[in-house]
């Protein structure tokens, strides 16, 4: 029996067909499936054209942004039209990050993508979830929403005019432009997470030259020494800044609600997503050394732990 599993978020979905033995035996892409922001049109054109598979699932299992109690019923009748032979579940991308990041063990679990999100979760079930709120009014830690703090940044001096001509250089955009993306164009949850990419460029560029791990980062830093720090320091202050509003916002009210015999700072908390993943230690920063608390593990995405989870 194959069994098709589905991580998707709102900017990308990640697939793996798998057989009984752990066996991989497809893995692909596609658009992201986020039943918010997509007709059921968009849905099932990506679904029928954009995955090609070796062969059809008994089971399959699709997490998603978006999928929350009263969606799943529409999305998983989305994925029955596709795969009409096989058993089909839909669950939120919270659940999946909980099963891929902690398994059947208890702990706070978090997503830092193009969106954010955590919860509390039992080891089955999540118990609580902070409502995220989406970009516009929340999802605070999350790609988008340092895309705006970053724009906000350059825009409004707050972060140095050397960077705003950097970023702009480099994405080849103006102010119109932008204004644009992020006012009349669809998804620009997607266009402001793209600048995550820029960001973590900036900030490794001048770690890397600072530890002589590149010759030609080094050479730059040479010559640009002063302009690469305040870069650097500006951008460091932006993402914990950033991390801490997470954590205040998402974070406490687990915390609060732990049972009073049981220590908060023994929750175990992970987190998966490429912003996790990419800025790792000023989230270690936030989390460990500000607020003491354990991260058990960062993961770029949950698609390993996923397929752990439903074979065993």
């Amino acid at each position: 029996m194959t069994t098709l599993i589905a991580d998707s978020g709102s900017t990308k979905t990640d697939w793996a067909l798998v057989d009984d033995a752990g066996q991989i035996l497809f893995t692909g892409k596609t658009q992201g499936i986020n039943p918010f922001h997509l007709s059921d049109d968009d849905i099932w054109k990506i679904l029928a054209e954009e995955l090609t598979l070796p062969e059809v699932p008994a089971r399959v299992f699709f997490y998603g942004s978006g999928v929350t109690e009263s969606m799943k019923p529409r999305m998983e009748h989305l994925l029955f039209q596709q795969f009409p032979q096989a058993e089909v579940h839909a669950e939120s991308d919270l659940l999946g990050a909980a099963r891929a990041l902690l398994g059947r063990r208890s702990g706070i679990a978090c997503i830092l993508g193009t969106g954010a999100n955590s919860c509390l979760y039992d080891g089955e079930h999540i118990l609580l979830n902070t409502p995220p709120l989406g970009y516009i009014l929340g999802d605070e830690g999350s790609g988008a929403v340092l895309g705006k703090m970053f724009l906000n940044g350059i825009f409004k001096g707050a972060l140095p005019e050397s960077l705003k001509q950097e970023y702009l250089s480099w994405s080849g955009l103006d102010y119109p432009s932008i204004i644009n993306k992020v006012y009349r164009q669809p998804l620009a949850n997607r266009y402001l997470a793209s600048i995550a990419p820029f960001i973590s460029m900036q900030m490794k560029r001048v770690e890397e030259a600072a530890s002589g791990n590149s010759c030609q980062h080094a050479e730059v830093l040479s010559q640009h020494t002063e302009t690469l720090r305040l870069h650097a320091e500006a951008l460091h202050q932006m993402v914990v800044e950033a991390f801490e509003q997470f954590y205040q916002r998402n974070i406490t009210p687990y915390l609060s609600s732990v049972d009073s015999s049981q220590n908060a700072s023994s929750l175990s908390v992970a987190f998966v997503g490429s912003i996790a993943h990419y800025f790792e230690q000023p989230l270690r920063q936030v989390f460990e050394q500000h607020h003491h608390l354990t991260v058990s593990q960062i993961l770029k995405a949950p698609m390993k732990g996923l397929v752990s989870y439903h074979l065993h």
